[in-house]
């Protein structure tokens, strides 16, 4: 069959699940938003500048099961959209970023937004992507999503020239979309070891991060295995109900509230999950981290890297938590120091309201 490559994005599109875009038409993407218009899906929504469109697609996909996607026009609009794009590259949310290209077909140079998109986005994206022919449109779309999913998940960039997008190209059969989830084999022998320094610490503690927001409810059952204080990242500060009796606040150290720098003055044994030890969650830096640190995160890259771990799990954080639930609910509850922990936390808390 023969298909122009604006309807092909709007199929890939629509296949993976997206339900807004962001962005603005122009001379280089007008085929696709005309496409999108045609959408029972796909709302696209027009921003008055790419920077915060892009912040939008960003924002989407933080709080919905929908990736954000950008539909923008190429040089000038990637450039705009580059501040939420890296925002996502550095935070790990995933975001699709779906620009024009300037035309192949002709033999001229210098055209209007002419520029290697793909070198200039590469720093900023976890992967760059061209298509060539219209075969390739819908395949692309979905390599790309799985791309800015799995994994510590991130932005991607997919360039589609406009006289593709304008023009019909023979494709095959359109393939559906069947996502791949990939599956984590948890180290149990690591677990086992995390459980074993976790019931001998006195004073145990919970450090959480983004990349723990899928296990909420088991970091609490954890925690109140342990009766240990749980602090979070900025970014993760949705991750550990905020009302719960062991929750003090955003970090840790001398940077943090009276009651996360009190509770986790001494303590001997962490627990981080999905974090980085970033400058911001850490206060520059500027926190105490226990030699007996336990650090579970999809990306191994993030071991060591600021603070040494004693055991570094490399998983998903909700089967490695899952595991170490069930290894821990084996076992008899702990004897430690935090007898009183949500206590002191209560009136850390009550105290500092009342200062302000």
């Amino acid at each position: 069959m023969k298909k122009t490559g604006a309807w092909l994005v709007r199929y890939g599109l629509e296949q993976v699940g997206v339900r807004f875009t962001f962005g603005i038409p122009g001379v280089h993407n007008t085929e696709i938003y005309d496409e999108l218009n045609k959408s029972e899906q796909i709302t696209p929504v027009l921003v008055t500048h790419e920077a915060g469109g892009a912040f939008m697609a960003e924002a989407l996909g933080r709080v919905s099961d929908s990736i954000g996607a950008l539909v923008i026009v190429p040089a000038a609009g990637a450039a705009y959209a580059s501040a939420g794009i890296g925002e996502a590259y550095l935070d790990g949310i995933p975001l699709l970023v779906i620009s024009g290209g300037t035309r192949t077909d002709v033999p001229y140079r210098y055209q209007l937004h002419e520029m290697d998109q793909l070198s200039m986005m590469s720093a900023m994206t976890k992967r760059t992507y061209k298509v060539e022919h219209h075969n390739q449109i819908v395949p692309t779309i979905f390599e790309a999503y799985q791309t800015a999913v799995q994994g510590e998940p991130g932005p991607v960039f997919l360039e589609v020239p406009v006289n593709i997008q304008l023009f019909t190209g023979e494709v095959g059969e359109l393939p559906v979309f069947n996502q791949r989830k990939p599956s984590y084999d948890v180290d149990l022998q690591k677990i086992q070891e995390a459980a074993e320094l976790l019931s001998r610490a006195k004073k145990p503690g919970i450090f959480l991060g983004w990349g723990a927001k899928e296990c909420s409810e088991v970091m609490e059952q954890i925690a109140e295995h342990l009766n240990a204080p749980v602090s979070t990242t900025l970014q993760g500060l949705s991750v550990f109900p905020a009302n719960h009796r062991l929750h003090t606040g955003m970090s840790f150290g001398p940077s943090s509230v009276p009651a996360a720098e009190n509770a986790f003055k001494d303590c001997d044994c962490m627990l981080a999950v999905g974090t980085r030890f970033g400058e911001i969650c850490t206060g520059s830096f500027g926190v105490s981290v226990p030699e007996k640190l336990i650090h579970v995160d999809i990306n191994p890259r993030v071991f060591h890297a600021n603070f040494p771990a004693t055991i570094a799990i490399e998983s998903d954080a909700k089967p490695a938590m899952e595991a170490l639930a069930k290894e821990l609910s084996s076992r008899s509850k702990p004897v430690n120091d935090r007898d009183n922990i949500a206590l002191q936390i209560g009136r850390d808390k009550a105290d500092y309201f009342a200062e302000w």
